[in-house]
């Protein structure tokens, strides 16, 4: 798969909620929190993960995800479509060893980036309770809540349900007859 097709998948706008869940501008927005997590990583470690010994990481043109916006979209896409590394290899143009290479490295760099901009997602229940309790705390104790609670108004006015033994009677036209078994 050629670059070209990259591009058309980021500019058309269906196609890419379709593969990574985000729209172009949200993706565009998380784009420079990743590229500046990747370049912070690979000023200290290799593509493989051990200690860089040299002096800095060069992206090959020959890479099959040369570009930020091609990582980023891989690992959204692999992310929200699930799809087995064999899948997900062809859609890309690898191989499946590559894919799971690729797919180690990425998360652990997607995971910096979220939780450098604070929107890492909840790992447990106790976390997600501190996350609910801090966005369900009201900046003024004593404004009334968002949703207050109504009373009953009485009866609805809904008509209901004649039911029979024999027949269903739905919506008062038509007789549906029960199966028996």
């Amino acid at each position: 798969m050629d670059m070209i097709k990259f591009i058309s998948m980021l500019q058309n706008e269906r196609r890419l909620r379709a593969l990574t869940g985000l729209d172009f501008a949200m993706f565009m927005a998380l784009l420079p929190a990743f590229t500046t997590a990747m370049e912070r990583y690979l000023t200290r470690y290799t593509l493989d993960g051990y200690l860089r010994e040299s002096d800095r990481a060069i992206t090959y043109t020959n890479s099959p995800l040369p570009s930020p916006e091609d990582r980023l979209l891989f690992i959204l896409t692999y992310l929200k479509q699930n799809a087995i590394q064999e899948a997900h290899g062809q859609l890309f143009a690898m191989t499946q060893s590559n894919v799971s290479k690729w797919v180690a490295l990425l998360l652990t760099i997607l995971d910096r980036t979220l939780a450098d901009q604070c929107v890492l997602p909840a790992r447990t229940t106790a976390e997600l309770a501190a996350q609910l309790q801090a966005e369900n705390t009201p900046a003024d104790p004593e404004a009334p809540p968002f949703f207050a609670m109504m009373a009953p108004n009485g009866q609805s006015l809904v008509p209901k349900m004649i039911m029979s033994k024999n027949a269903i009677i739905a919506a008062k036209r038509k007789t549906i007859p029960l199966k028996t078994w």
